[in-house]
C-alpha cells in the first residue's frame, strides 16, 4: 500500500474549526439533493429510476479531477484558499435562491430540465470547493491525526446534510418548499463569515509547499499518483468499498415514502439516524487510530454491507417503526465509521505537492462508482423490489471486503 509523504507538520490554530465549517457548507446542498429532493419527487410521481439517476447530476464531483491540478497550482503560486471559497460558496448560495424561485417539484419537462441544470451547477461549485478543502486537510493535518480530521470532515458534512435535507423536510410541514429552500442558502452565507475569520485560510500557502522543480506539469499531477506501488489495487478498492451503500441507501427514503411515511416523518427519521452517523464517524476515527487502517477498513466495510442487507427486514408498509429505526440507526453508525476510515486511507496515498489533486482523483473515482451503482440500485428496485435490492447490495459489499481481506492476510495489517 502506498504511503503518504506528508510531513509531520503542526496543525495551524483554528484549522480544524475552519475545516468543520467548510465541510458543513458542502453538506448543505448535498442533503437537499440526497434526502429532500427524492421525497419531493416521489410524492410528485417521479419514477424510482429517475430518482436513482439523481446521482448522475453529481457529474462535477466526478470530473473535478480534470481541473484539480489547476486549483492546486493556483494555491501553490500565491492565491489564498479563501479567495476560492468566497467566490464558490457565495455563487452556490445565489444558485439555491434561484432554484427556490423556479420550484423544486418538476411540473413540466422544462421545469425538470431547469432544476437539473441548477443542481448540476451547484454541484460544480461545491465540487471545486471540495478540491480546495481536501487539499488543505491533507497538507495541514499530520498522518497520525487523520482519523480525527476525517471524523470532523464526515461529521461536518453530515450535519450540513441534516440542515439541507431532513431539516428542510421538517420545515416544509410549516412553510412552502420554495421558501424553506432559502434556509440552506442563508446558512451558506453565514458560514462564509465563520471561515473568513481564519487567518490561516486567508494566507497563501508557504513557498515550500509548491511543486518540486521538474514535477510541476499537469501530466505529473496525474501520472505520479498512478505510479505509486500498489495503486491499481487500491483504486479498485475505492471503486467497490461503498458498493452496498451506493446501491441501497438511495432507495431507503423512496421505500419509506411508498410505505406511507409522510415527508415530515421521513425528515425526522433522517435527522435522528444521521445524528447517530456522527457517532459512527467518531468511532471510525477511533478505530483508525487504535487498530490501524487496514483492520479498521475491513471491520467498518463489512459492517456497512451487513446493515444495508438488514434493510430487507424493514420492507413493506406493515413494518413496525421501531424496526425501521433500529435498522436505520445501525446502518448510519456503520456508514459514518466506514466513510471516515476510507477517507483517512485515501489521504495516506496523497503526495504533498499535489494533495488536492490526488485526493480528488480518488474521490472522483468513488463518486462515479457510487453514481453507477446508484442507478443500478434504482433499476433493481423498479424491476425486482426493495428486498431483492437490499440483499444484492449487501452481498456485493461483503464480496468486496472478502477480496480485500484476502489481499492483506498474512501481511502486517
Amino acid at each position: 500500500m502506498p504511503q503518504s509523504d506528508v510531513r509531520q507538520i503542526k496543525t495551524p490554530k483554528g484549522i480544524l474549526a475552519t475545516l468543520l465549517a467548510l465541510y458543513l457548507a458542502q453538506g448543505l446542498p448535498s442533503g437537499l439533493f440526497a434526502h429532500a429532493l427524492p421525497v419531493f419527487w416521489r410524492e410528485a410521481g417521479v419514477s424510482l429510476t429517475w430518482i436513482g439517476a439523481l446521482k448522475l447530476l453529481a457529474l462535477p464531483w466526478v470530473l473535478k479531477a480534470f481541473w484539480a491540478p489547476f486549483v492546486d497550482r493556483s494555491l501553490m503560486h500565491g492565491q489564498s484558499p479563501f479567495s476560492w471559497i468566497l467566490r464558490l460558496q457565495l455563487t452556490a448560495a445565489l444558485s439555491l435562491i434561484v432554484l427556490a424561485w423556479l420550484g423544486l417539484v418538476p411540473g413540466s419537462a422544462s421545469a425538470l430540465a431547469g432544476a437539473a441544470l441548477l443542481i448540476m451547477t451547484i454541484n460544480l461549485l461545491m465540487a471545486t470547493q471540495d478540491i480546495v478543502t481536501d487539499g488543505l486537510a491533507v497538507r495541514w493535518i499530520a498522518p497520525h491525526w487523520r482519523g480525527l480530521a476525517n471524523t470532523i470532515q464526515v461529521a461536518g458534512y453530515k450535519v450540513g446534510m441534516l440542515a439541507g435535507g431532513s431539516l428542510l423536510l421538517i420545515v416544509t410541514g410549516h412553510l412552502e418548499s420554495e421558501t424553506a429552500l432559502l434556509l440552506p442558502a442563508l446558512l451558506l452565507v453565514a458560514l462564509l463569515f465563520v471561515v473568513g475569520r481564519s487567518r490561516a485560510i486567508r494566507t497563501p500557502l508557504l513557498p515550500n509547499a509548491a511543486p518540486e522543480s521538474g514535477n510541476s506539469s499537469m501530466g505529473a499531477a496525474f501520472i505520479g499518483l498512478w505510479r505509486q506501488p500498489g495503486m491499481a489495487f487500491w483504486l479498485l478498492m475505492v471503486i467497490g468499498y461503498k458498493v452496498a451503500d451506493a446501491m441501497g441507501s438511495g432507495m431507503i427514503r423512496p421505500m419509506l415514502s411508498d410505505a406511507g411515511w409522510s415527508s415530515q416523518a421521513i425528515g425526522t427519521f433522517t435527522l435522528i439516524t444521521t445524528l447517530v452517523g456522527l457517532i459512527g464517524a467518531g468511532l471510525g476515527g477511533w478505530l483508525y487510530t487504535v487498530i490501524g487502517g487496514h483492520r479498521a477498513l475491513i471491520l467498518a466495510g463489512t459492517t456497512q454491507a451487513l446493515t444495508i442487507m438488514a434493510w430487507v427486514l424493514a420492507v413493506g408498509p406493515a413494518t413496525e417503526a421501531s424496526t425501521i429505526y433500529a435498522v436505520g440507526l445501525a446502518e448510519q453508525l456503520a456508514d459514518g465509521a466506514s466513510t471516515v476510515v476510507l477517507f483517512a486511507m485515501m489521504m495516506n496515498v496523497c503526495r504533498r505537492q499535489w494533495a488536492g489533486t490526488d485526493f480528488t482523483v480518488q474521490a472522483s473515482i468513488q463518486v462515479v462508482a457510487a453514481g453507477l451503482f446508484g442507478v443500478l440500485g434504482g433499476v433493481i428496485a423498479d424491476l425486482a423490489g426493495y428486498a431483492v435490492l437490499m440483499i444484492t447490495a449487501g452481498v456485493a459489499g461483503l464480496g468486496v471486503m472478502g477480496v480485500y481481506a484476502h489481499r492483506v492476510i498474512g501481511r502486517s495489517i
